[in-house]
């Protein structure tokens, strides 16, 4: 992993891709949310490590013309916890949101898949 803070979601993923050699694809309506965080984003409150973290991503990731400018942002923003991201066979991803719900991680989901391909991120909104 490079030496740089606040990866956000979306440069955390692109570490793994790059170090995987494979490709994500994201369904950024899945990915959980903090309360508010729409409010916020359209209050102009948005950080300039997530304009930073966009712009590292930019080579690797490929938008869905449905992800509104915001949402990129918003899953490129340093605070998020990017770094917590699990990647597992798919078969044992339901088990494994239950198990972590149970233990109190009301917020664990399943927000894509990896695929053979060139090293790469699609996101879009289903």
């Amino acid at each position: 992993c490079t030496d740089v803070t606040g990866f956000g979601l979306l440069g955390h993923l692109k570490e793994m891709v790059r170090g995987a050699g494979v490709l994500a694809v994201i369904s950024a309506d899945r990915v959980p949310l903090m309360t508010s965080v729409w409010d916020y984003a359209m209050a102009g409150a948005i950080p300039g490590g997530s304009k930073n973290n966009l712009d590292f991503v930019k080579d690797t990731v490929s938008w869905d013309e449905t992800v509104p400018d915001l949402l990129k942002l918003i899953l490129a923003d340093a605070q998020t916890s990017g770094g917590l991201l699990i990647s597992l066979p798919a078969d044992q991803a339901p088990e494994l949101v239950v198990r972590l719900g149970a233990a109190g991680n009301s917020h664990a989901a399943i927000i894509g898949r990896i695929d053979t391909g060139d090293p790469a991120i699609i996101v879009s909104t289903s």
